[in-house]
């Protein structure tokens, strides 16, 4: 029986070495996100044109519980939420299908957002080098070189790039020379178009050799461009160089990135950045392994020896402490548990055979969350209770000791063995009915469905595993080692049975006797001061606050900064690198990373007045103990207000905002839906429920998440 106890724990050993270990579990519902870019319309044309049709076309969508939409300048995104257990392969089909028969404006593509999650964002990298290198550059490196390698990682869902401008051919038009000419805008659009293209002849053969036949007109350089023929007057041709110049330059910009890294005096205003996303059901440790492999690999052998790639932010980092938590956590509950064993029990021995049953129970759990699929993490892990799991292991190990003390020399002759099996046999059934009801009593929660049962059902399951270990443990090993622990005292059948005396437990056991003699003689007293104390405890309870979830320290700061709306990407921009110098001045601060805008790609959905900081943090043995996080994200707070007045600050972590995001719609702890057909009128209503929200106790960061009116310059055409 102990070396099937030994295999198991072995067992056990190795399958935690494979589980999905994450700091933070992934309590999303299946979503899946379309993204449709309109570029250069307003948001009345992309919710019009873009927004409407694909709400449409995607109404009949199998399994899908709730539906979400944005629209900002250029940017449609619709967001699906489906029912618990909707495979996602299944749900991006149904999707992709429905799709192809939206009727948007000509050059609008709906497409997927990557498949990972809202816990997804495990890395980020900016691309650095000399002053000798351009932005252009950079960007060109990250998009042709970095990212293309990087996506090659086992388990990589997608990169979004931050930053660094696109690399354009720009053809600056002079009107005078084209009225000169007879030309007009379009007539240079197509010869544009006309003249970038390669294409093939077939193959022609010469002397039994065939010749792929290949005509390469495809624009280069600015030289191509100029070169090409508009048309000809009198036999004379007039290129694009006659009537336009041509220059490379980047586009109006979509998202600006910049970053200080205070200790190294680094300061970047125009940087590239690289956000690593996880697919989805990966394992984030293994991933980041392979990938951090993969950058010394890339830095070594692909990109120019003056250009790096610097970490900023490593989910790594946030899973090594999660998991250094745990194992203090359980340390600490083991050590509580194995001394009061000892107390209680009155033997060292006894207590620590007791203790084995902890290890035994874990193990054994990790088996079955290896088979199950249930990750490591800080709910999942350290909700365990050793007092329950030990709980069948004592009652075991106090009857056996009882049976040896109180056995008569004829049953100490028939061998300790055969005490040890009767006396097992006798508390047996109840271990197993006290296992049984502990377990039952977690069904309530592994009924939970959605985002309740995504974070509370896997604690409640490794708890159940934990348990159900351990009533194995107490039914089979526990008597098998406390047998053999106690073999040499029970061989010699005259001699007396000698235990060391518990002084501790007798005081207390005189004690109890004295307090339940009284309350059993006043009896009545003592059932109405029970229940009163109950009453009492119960219109306590009424007053304590409630959360759905305690804060997990992330180890870094998220924080918002809505400027007013109407201002520019370029004129929101400037104001970047002193939110990150006020930032900066404080010592617990690592590095700090400005995202002014959105990126590219469009999924994250934010207008051009929107600034997301994120601060990392140094190491808290580092930080003074006159300064909590909480107190250093309030100075933040209030000096970023006192620099920028007019501008509303939000604070937060990375990880819960985002899912609060995807799961919501919201960052927010506590947000207030305004639904409505009058977008005058529900921002007059939004106003007042913010400024009543903004007086309330407890309210902090109060604001309106959508958009202000922004002034336009719009051309109305007159048709008569």
């Amino acid at each position: 029986m102990v070396g099937l106890s030994l295999l198991i724990m072995a067992i056990g050993y190795y399958s935690f070495t494979e589980l999905k270990i994450e700091a933070y579990p992934d309590i999303a519902d299946t979503n899946v996100i379309v993204v449709a870019q309109y570029q250069g319309r307003a948001a009345e044309e992309v919710e019009q044109q873009v927004t409407i049709p694909l709400e449409r076309v995607l109404q009949d969508v199998p399994n899908v519980i709730d539906r979400r939409s944005r629209t900002i300048f250029g940017l449609s995104v619709v967001q699906l939420t489906f029912k618990d257990d909707t495979d996602d392969y299944f749900a991006r089909q149904q999707v992709m299908e429905r799709l192809a028969s939206a009727e948007l404006p000509e050059g609008v593509i709906s497409e997927l957002a990557p498949l990972s999650t809202a816990v997804g964002e495990i890395f980020r990298y900016v691309v650095e080098a000399p002053p000798s290198y351009s932005p252009t550059e950079l960007r060109d490196l990250q998009d042709w070189v970095i990212e293309p390698y990087l996506l090659q990682t086992n388990g990589v869902a997608d990169i979004t790039t931050f930053g660094g401008p696109l690399k354009q051919f720009h053809i600056l038009i002079d009107p005078d020379k084209l009225r000169k000419y007879d030309l007009s805008f379009s007539d240079i659009e197509e010869a544009v178009v006309a003249n970038n293209l390669n294409t093939g002849g077939n193959i022609m053969e010469r002397g039994g050799q065939g010749f792929a036949v290949r005509g390469l007109g495809a624009i280069k350089n600015e030289k191509d461009i100029e070169n090409i023929v508009l048309k000809a007057v009198k036999g004379v041709p007039i290129f694009i160089r006659d009537v336009a110049s041509v220059e490379i330059a980047p586009p109006p910009p979509s998202g600006v990135l910049g970053y200080s890294v205070p200790d190294e005096n680094i300061e970047v205003h125009n940087g590239v950045e690289g956000i690593i996303l996880l697919r989805k059901f990966e394992n984030p440790s293994e991933v980041l392994v392979e990938l951090k492999q993969r950058i010394a690999d890339l830095q070594a052998n692909e990109l120019p020896q003056d250009v790096t790639i610097r970490t900023l932010y490593d989910r790594g980092f946030l899973i090594d402490h999660s998991l250094n938590t745990v194992g203090w956590t359980l340390f600490e509950g083991v050590s509580i548990v194995v001394i009061i064993l000892i107390f209680f029990l009155g033997s060292v021995r006894s207590a620590l055979v007791v203790a084995l049953t902890i290890p035994f129970s874990m193990l054994f759990a990790f088996i079955i969350m290896r088979f199950t699929g249930i990750p490591a993490n800080l709910l999942s892990l350290g909700a365990i209770d050793f007092g329950i799991i030990v709980d069948g292991a004592v009652v075991m190990t106090e009857h056996l000791i009882r049976k040896y003390r109180t056995s008569t020399p004829e049953e100490r002759k028939s061998g300790i063995v055969r005490i040890t099996l009767l006396s097992a046999q006798e508390v047996g059934r109840e271990i197993f009915f006290s296992v049984t009801i502990i377990i039952l009593a977690y069904l309530p929660i592994l009924l939970m469905t959605r985002v309740e049962g995504k974070l509370f059902s896997p604690m409640a399951l490794t708890l159940s595993f934990a348990v159900l270990g351990s009533m194995l443990a107490a039914l089979t090993f526990i008597p098998v080692v406390i047998s053999y622990v106690y073999s040499k005292t029970m061989s010699q059948p005259d001699k007396k049975f000698k235990e060391p005396k518990n002084f501790i437990l007798t005081f207390l056991e005189k004690q109890y006797v004295k307090v339940l003699n009284v309350f059993t003689t006043h009896y009545k007293k003592t059932v109405v001061i029970g229940f009163a104390i109950v009453l009492v405890l119960i219109s306590f309870g009424t007053k304590l606050g409630s959360e759905f979830l305690p804060e997990l320290d992330e180890g870094s700061i998220f924080l918002q900064a809505n400027f007013p709306a109407g201002i520019t990407i370029t004129e929101n921009a400037k104001y970047a690198p002193k939110i990150r110098e006020v930032i900066s001045k404080f010592p617990q601060v690592s590095y700090v990373i400005t995202q002014t805008g959105r990126n590219d790609d469009g999924t994250d959905p934010f207008p051009a007045n929107r600034n997301e900081i994120l601060v990392g943090l140094k190491d808290y043995s580092t930080w003074s103990d006159t300064l909590s996080k909480k107190q250093l994200v309030q100075k933040m707070r209030s000096d970023l207000e006192h620099e920028f007045p007019g501008v509303a600050f939000a604070s937060g972590q990375p990880i819960i905002d985002q899912v609060m995001e995807i799961v919501t719609g919201s960052a927010a702890d506590l947000a207030v839906s305004i639904v409505g057909d009058d977008l005058i009128m529900m921002r007059e209503k939004a106003e007042l429920i913010s400024g009543i929200m903004s007086e309330m106790e407890g309210s902090e960061g109060v604001d309106i998440e959508q958009e202000n009116v922004q002034d336009q310059l719009t051309i109305d055409i007159n048709r008569e």
